[in-house]
């Protein structure tokens, strides 16, 4: 649905109802990491959970209709990793996690990063989250929320986090690898 018609009447390619949503979930990092330090922590909470029902409804809104680009294919998940490393930073610097917490949260993310990248620059491809990269980013958004109200439980809900996102990350390089043998001359593809 998203044609010459959208275009003429002056819609930008990469202005739509869900990357407006993915920009203010963007515009919610500030306030969300700066309560989340300095307090009131409801009001971080409250920031938080403004960010997390944006990134609930981007991706349906996109999907409904029928809006979905390649800017928000990256800056949807871009969006989350900033926001889930903020609260987690700040909950670091607070002294309410180690400070290896955050860095644990990140290497399997960056790993995900470059794949991603990887596959832009050679492919020109941008896929979307598979099951185990949603399943790590749910887990990863509970244990955000709960670090807010119940601090131990937050830091186990993380630790889990970072395991379901080296579990996803496994996911994606065992996925890529048949295709990437599939495209070398030795297998004859091209």
């Amino acid at each position: 649905m998203w044609d010459g018609r959208k275009a003429a009447l002056g819609y930008d390619w990469w202005m739509t109802w869900a990357n407006g949503l993915t920009f203010l979930r963007l515009a919610a990092l500030g306030p969300v990491i700066l309560f989340s330090l300095r307090g009131p922590g409801w009001l971080g909470f409250l920031f938080f959970l403004l960010a997390w029902i944006t990134d609930l409804w981007d991706g349906y809104l996109a999907r409904v209709r029928g809006e979905v680009t390649a800017v928000g294919k990256i800056l949807d998940p871009l969006a989350d990793k900033l926001l889930f490393i903020g609260v987690f930073s700040a909950f670091a610097a607070r002294g309410d996690l180690p400070w290896w917490g955050p860095v644990l949260y990140l290497v399997p993310q960056l790993g995900i990063g470059v794949g991603a990248l990887y596959l832009y620059l050679v492919r020109r491809e941008i896929r979307s989250a598979m099951l185990p990269g949603k399943v790590a980013a749910g887990v990863t958004a509970l244990a955000a929320l709960t670090l807010f109200w119940a601090p131990v439980a937050g830091r186990v809900l993380l630790w889990i986090s970072v395991g379901a996102s080296v579990v996803a990350g496994v996911f994606y390089l065992l996925a890529l690898i048949p295709e990437a043998r599939e495209r070398t001359p030795e297998a004859g593809g091209r």
